[in-house]
């Protein structure tokens, strides 16, 4: 028999039978959380927040948790305990979205030996999905002694995977390829392109010129990087990535993150059924 839950995070029901991510956790993974896997992951089971972080010299970590419209003052915050809150090189711990029901956003503070570590400072998750900058992002304060808080980049806990569905295989090609390199940007922000100025230097922007890509013969698109750097570096190439696992917002016709993402899938999808 199919067993249904309820996931608190999103409302939707899941199918638990046809999801292998949604294994039953192991006590102590309730307790202390998993190492795996990086970053903020969602446990439908237990309806909590997995965090994992990789530092290989840190001797104290505190996980950090805040709420819409205030970056500078966490709601909740927790220090993580090697002995139960730490496997190998990988910081980890496990929260009940009942913890704190209101948060949107999280960071770390990490602590260590060398310059290099500064407990004052507010590091924005490297496996973040989507990177929010609060209207006082300041990239130097991260540079200049004492607390950046406010001024930081954050974490968005929008960490749910109910209903985002499975990822379609991409086209397999032979040795024979027709590479076009394209900077998202690039591509259609000058009004040569031809796309409207919604969607000019964007995803969106791309889909509609797929017909002009095809007609030149065209077989498969490499984009320079998507990945979301510093905006404030004046950066146009954008070989600084700040989040690997991010989309660059400027690259999405919304600025909401969760938008940029959804725009990046949906081109992707359009560029593999082309």
């Amino acid at each position: 028999m199919t067993r249904l839950l309820t996931c608190l995070h999103c409302r939707r029901s899941v199918s638990v039978d046809d999801r292998d991510s949604f294994e039953p956790s192991t006590p102590w993974e309730r307790d202390y959380g998993s190492p795996t896997p990086l970053g903020v992951s969602w446990v439908v089971y237990d309806q909590a927040r997995n965090f994992a972080l990789f530092s290989r010299h840190a001797r104290r970590v505190w996980l950090q948790l805040y709420s819409a419209g205030d970056a500078a003052t966490p709601i909740f915050e927790t220090e993580l305990q090697p002995l139960c809150n730490k496997t190998g090189p990988i910081w980890h711990c496990r929260l009940p979205l009942s913890t704190a029901p209101t948060a949107t956003h999280y960071a770390y503070r990490v602590a260590g030996p060398g310059p290099g570590f500064d407990p004052a400072k507010i590091l924005v998750d490297p496996y973040a999905k989507s990177t929010y900058f609060p209207p006082e992002f300041d990239r130097d304060a991260a540079r200049r002694p004492g607390s950046n808080a406010g001024a930081a980049p954050l974490g968005l806990l929008d960490d749910c995977v109910c209903g985002h569905g499975q990822p379609r295989p991409a086209p397999r090609h032979g040795s024979e390829l027709v590479i076009y390199e394209m900077h998202v940007r690039g591509f259609t922000c000058h009004d040569s392109s031809e796309v409207i100025a919604a969607k000019a230097g964007t995803f969106a922007g791309i889909v509609e010129k797929i017909p002009y890509l095809q007609q030149l013969g065209v077989t498969a698109v490499q984009w320079m990087p998507v990945f979301q750097f510093d905006p404030q570096e004046g950066n146009y190439w954008g070989y600084m990535p700040l989040s690997f696992f991010a989309v660059h917002q400027r690259y999405s016709t919304d600025p909401d993150v969760c938008a940029a993402r959804q725009e990046f899938r949906s081109a992707v999808d359009a560029l593999h059924d082309a």
